[in-house]
This record gives C-alpha cells, sequence and structure tokens, in this order.
C-alpha cells in the first residue's frame, strides 16, 4: 500500500467511522487506513472491506500518544477523524495531521478545537502551508447548518427560521460524552433565541408534544441555540432564529437533565437511557427548518424536512462528502466550520439523492 498517500480515518471501525470509509471507498478514494486504539476491531473492519479487493489496510493508533498519532499521521495526505468524544479529541489530531503536512477533516470537532487551534496559530499555519482544516463535518453540527442555508438561499426575504432537529439514537460512549458536555457556553445557550439580530437570553421554553413532519410521533422540544445557529443567522441576516434540540422519548431527556443537576460525568446511564427509549420507540432522525419570508409574524412559507433511520449514517454521510471535497482541492485552506465552507445547493442534491435520508424542500 502506498501509505503516505493514504487517507487516514482514525476511528475507522465506530459507527460514523465504518460508514465513512465505505463511502469513500465506494466513491474510489484510497488508499485508505483503518486506525484506532483497538488493532483488533479495526483489522477485522479491514478484513470486512478488503475481501471485496479494496485497499485498505489496518494500523493501531492511540490518541493519547503523540509518537503513535505522528506515525498515524506521516503516512497520510488527508486524516479524517472520527474518534471522540470530541471534547476530549479537541485539537490533538488536527496538530498531528498539520505536523505531518496532512489535510484534516472532523466530524465533530467544534468551537472548543476552533478556539484551540487558532490560539496557537494553526489557523494561519493551514493557510500558509496550504493545508485545509474542516471541523463539525456531522449531522448535528454540520448539516444542520447547511440545508437551512440552501432553504434560505432560495427565499426572496428570509426573516426568520425555526429549527427543530434530533430524535431517538442509540448513542455510543464517545457519543454520549459529546452530548453530556455539549450544553456549556463554549457551544450555545439554552431557552435563548435570536432575536431583533441579536442573541436574546430566556427568550424560548420548551415544547411539549408538538407534531412536526420531520418526526413519526409528537415530540418534545428543547430551546438551546448553539453556536453554529448563531454563525447561521450571523451571516443569512436573519431577524430572528428559534433553535430547539427534539427529544422523541423520555428516557434520554429525564437522565440527560439529571445528570446535568448533578454535574455528572459518567456517560453509561446515558447510553443505558438512550437504550431504553430506542427499545420503546426504534430509532429515527430528522431535522425540520421552517422559513418566513417578509414577515415574522403568520405562517411560514417554506420548509425543508429530513428524516433518516441512522443519525450515525447521516454523520458519516457529511464527513466522506467533506473528505472528497478536501481531496479534489475545492475547500479553501485554513480553519473552517464544514456549514461554512461546503456548497449548499450543491450538498442538499446530493442528500436528497442518496438511501442514507429522505429530504424534503419546499
Amino acid at each position: 500500500m502506498r501509505w503516505k498517500s493514504a487517507i487516514g480515518v482514525l476511528g475507522g471501525y465506530g459507527a460514523v467511522g465504518a460508514a465513512v470509509v465505505r463511502r469513500l471507498l465506494v466513491a474510489g478514494a484510497g488508499p485508505i487506513l483503518v486506525a484506532g486504539r483497538d488493532a483488533a476491531r479495526a483489522e477485522a473492519s479491514v478484513a470486512r472491506m478488503g475481501a471485496a479487493g479494496a485497499e485498505v489496510g489496518a494500523l493501531r493508533t492511540d490518541l493519547d500518544d503523540p509518537d503513535s498519532l505522528d506515525a498515524f499521521a506521516t503516512r497520510c495526505r488527508l486524516v479524517v477523524n472520527c474518534a471522540g468524544p470530541s471534547y476530549r479529541v479537541l485539537d490533538t489530531v488536527a496538530r498531528a495531521a498539520l505536523r505531518a503536512g496532512a489535510d484534516y477533516v472532523d466530524a465533530a470537532g467544534d468551537d472548543p478545537a476552533a478556539a484551540r487551534l487558532r490560539d496557537v496559530g494553526e489557523e494561519h499555519a493551514g493557510r500558509e502551508g496550504g493545508r485545509v482544516l474542516v471541523l463539525s463535518a456531522g449531522a448535528l453540527p454540520g448539516l444542520s447548518g447547511l440545508i437551512p442555508r440552501a432553504l434560505v438561499a432560495r427565499a426572496g426575504n428570509p426573516v426568520r427560521l425555526d429549527a427543530h432537529l434530533g430524535g431517538v439514537a442509540p448513542l455510543t460512549p464517545a457519543a454520549a460524552g459529546d452530548v453530556l458536555l455539549g450544553h456549556g457556553p463554549r457551544h450555545g445557550m439554552p431557552s435563548a433565541a435570536w432575536h431583533g439580530g441579536e442573541v436574546r437570553e430566556r427568550a424560548l421554553s420548551p415544547l411539549r408534544d408538538i407534531a412536526l413532519d420531520a418526526f413519526p410521533r409528537p415530540v418534545g422540544a428543547f430551546p438551546f441555540l448553539s453556536t453554529e445557529a448563531v454563525r447561521l443567522a450571523e451571516e443569512t441576516g436573519l431577524e430572528e432564529l428559534n433553535w430547539y434540540t427534539v427529544f422523541g422519548g423520555e428516557r434520554l431527556a429525564e437522565e440527560l437533565a439529571l445528570t446535568w443537576a448533578l454535574e455528572g460525568t459518567d456517560t453509561a446511564p446515558l447510553v443505558a437511557a438512550a437504550a431504553e427509549d430506542v427499545a420503546r420507540l426504534g430509532a429515527w432522525y430528522g431535522q425540520e427548518f421552517r422559513l418566513w419570508e417578509g414577515s415574522v409574524e403568520g405562517s411560514h412559507s417554506r420548509a425543508a424536512v429530513l428524516r433518516a433511520e441512522d443519525s450515525y449514517e447521516l454523520s458519516a454521510f457529511l464527513t466522506a462528502d467533506a473528505a472528497l471535497r478536501v481531496l479534489e482541492g475545492s475547500v479553501r485552506p485554513g480553519v473552517s466550520f464544514a456549514a461554512d465552507v461546503l456548497d449548499p445547493e450543491a450538498t442538499v442534491r446530493s442528500l436528497a439523492a442518496d438511501g442514507c435520508a429522505e429530504l424534503i424542500l419546499s
């Protein structure tokens, strides 16, 4: 294998990573190096994919061992990070990619990672060296910023957007860690909204048993103005943006509220609670965006509705798409969020044609 030219996927045997590897192989990208702490799982994943004659290999790589991480990155022209949780990964893998002269795509990697890269001057180093670093290339954040951009671009005078995102899904320990620590001020503000061109605290209250087209049953929606949502509002010039996290089941919402109240860090109860919700309700995920034109009052005039069975496969769609766009040279150098640099219209066209989800814009 031409290791120096590999596309390295860290965590390439996990829920998102394995789907990313599969998508890259289908697209004809390679060679691919599946990396992670569990060598047996990496090799088993490679064995399954290699049976089809794909050029794919495995390498044990420890996120906590800088030498191991550097040995992995030096084999790659592009590093794709699917390992987590993101609050633990932060900028560690991105810096290893830069040291090796490789480009970087992260399925998660949100504002704290970007801030650290900028604080140490890595954003400048990336631009000057022509290196591309794309963060937040998943379902949320990621698609959650691209789909509404495509919707806004089709409108004549967009003034208000309401967003509802979530559902019922199993949680991996890494995903549970991100959910647990993703409510702090570096990620957004609970109960806040974007009103009158600025962030307004305590502007919204939770919604109970609301019916939305993106979800198969009534759901609970909790206002949380994410940093991605604020960037969206600023870029598009919206007067009003109301952003809600949706919980399709009760157990995860209850367990998460309790863990936050007690300032706990154990992810096991969250994983178990999510599994209970899935066992009772099945797995489903959705994103719904309603857009008002001309006036923030009355009924919405446009909408985007996304429905998916597997949120991890949905994240893998955008992670793989971002990787392919980087490989073709269509993403500018430096540190960027996926929703800020990928083409919204091209993304929604690809997603609408993909089997991982149903997407309707009206």
